[in-house]
């Protein structure tokens, strides 16, 4: 009778350092997407050099944005356009700017261009667009293109009265919103805060969608994100991989609290010349 409880007793302890052993299952899953890239190579070669699937949304006509998409596709991230749209605030949207009052060929014809001039593009978010997002007839034509290429929009909420994600979900074409901003303030305890909150809302929902910038604050609390990952049981996971293939109800309940601003001074060009969208040759008919 020992010897039997000496062996059930074995077994229980190796049956309970294997299942010690083991990673936990992901509770959750969170997409990163970093906005503002193509300004700052620096900034942008260590954002593409960030372990895990972080999803970058590139700017178009940027002095780098091409390089660094390339970059960053070659080291397993996701690349999305990071669409400049207009804003109430008047901030420049440089070349490659969805502007209010456009007509849809033109609108159209800016946003292939955009589209262009990134390599390897799986989606789309707006840069700013607290003006342009609110316009239902120009987010129909924008999400219409969008489904017209199988790519993906993720509705960065810079307004309360946005209309980008009804539009998208209107015509089935696979959308989500912005859960959490990680830097609106770039001290490294707010962006730690952020980082918890997403986290948590990953692990309660299932899925979840933060949005940064490439500051140094922000990145290197991403350079130390595994172990919060690990702690909370949630999943990194690249944008597209939480695409639902339907719309779904109640996504435009979340609160607004915070804007997509334009990208930090030190970042801008230093002289902002006018394009006429016309004058390329990667135009194409509506």
């Amino acid at each position: 009778m020992i010897a039997k409880r000496c062996v059930f007793g074995s077994l229980w302890l190796l049956a309970a350092a294997i299942w010690l052993s083991q990673p936990a299952l992901a509770k959750g899953q969170l997409a990163i997407i970093i906005d503002d890239i193509g300004y700052n190579l620096a900034l942008g070669k260590r954002t593409t050099d960030l372990p895990g699937d972080f999803t970058l949304a590139v700017l178009p006509f940027t002095p780098h944005g091409s390089e660094l998409a390339q970059r960053a596709h070659q080291r397993g991230k996701e690349i999305m356009l990071h669409a400049p749209m207009s804003n109430h605030h008047n901030y420049p949207l440089g070349r490659g700017g969805l502007v209010s009052g456009m007509q849809r060929a033109e609108l159209l014809a800016v946003l292939r261009q955009n589209l262009a001039s990134i390599p390897h593009v799986r989606g789309v978010n707006n840069h700013m667009g607290s003006q342009l997002t609110e316009q239902a007839e120009p987010m129909r034509w924008v999400m219409e293109e969008l489904k017209m290429r199988r790519l993906y929009f993720v509705d960065s909420r810079t307004s309360a009265r946005t209309q980008a994600l009804m539009a998208a979900q209107a015509i089935q074409l696979p959308s989500r919103k912005r859960d959490v901003f990680l830097d609106d303030e770039r001290t490294r305890d707010n962006i730690d805060y952020q980082l918890r909150r997403a986290l948590e809302l990953a692990q309660k929902w299932g899925s979840a969608i933060a949005i940064g910038h490439p500051y140094p604050e922000t990145l290197a609390a991403l350079e130390q994100l595994q172990p919060l990952l690990d702690y909370y049981q949630v999943q990194l996971v690249k944008a597209s991989q939480l695409m639902p293939p339907a719309p779904k109800s109640g996504l435009f309940k979340a609160k607004v609290d915070v804007f997509c601003m334009a990208p930090p001074m030190s970042l801008w060009p230093q002289v902002w010349l006018p394009i006429d969208p016309f004058s390329l040759d990667l135009i194409f008919t509506p």
